[in-house]
């Protein structure tokens, strides 16, 4: 091994090693510019849906104040409170008198089939 040549790369002169470190700082700003580039078309996005969902909400309540009808109406869901066992209905008996009865009574008897209730 008597003759050897250096690497290319190493013993860059003074002109190179600027050229380089120019390089690396206009390609950081460049990607700088990019991530903001991409960062505000993101942002444009999120107000352009947040736009859209004002516009839509407006129609709508525009529309329910012209109709007269509520955005959110009354639901039909029963309550714990209509199941208050508590309460009890009372029942005149044939000889006038009341009595407190907590619903319907049920006749339960055996079948061949198995259990069956009457109501009546």
């Amino acid at each position: 091994m008597t003759k050897t040549f250096p690497l290319p790369g190493n013993g860059q002169n003074l002109f190179q090693s600027v050229l380089r470190a120019l390089f690396i700082i206009a390609a950081t700003i460049g990607g700088f510019f990019i991530f903001a580039a991409s960062a505000a078309f993101a942002l444009f996005i999120v107000l352009g849906i947040l736009i859209l969902g004002v516009i839509a909400f407006a129609v709508l309540w525009l529309r329910a104040k012209i109709l007269g009808k509520s955005l959110r109406p009354e639901s039909k869901m029963w309550t714990f409170q209509s199941f208050d066992s508590n309460k009890t209905t009372t029942k005149s008996n044939k000889d006038g008198t009341q009595k407190k009865t907590d619903g319907p009574v049920l006749d339960a008897h055996q079948t061949p089939d198995g259990w069956s209730v009457d109501t009546d």
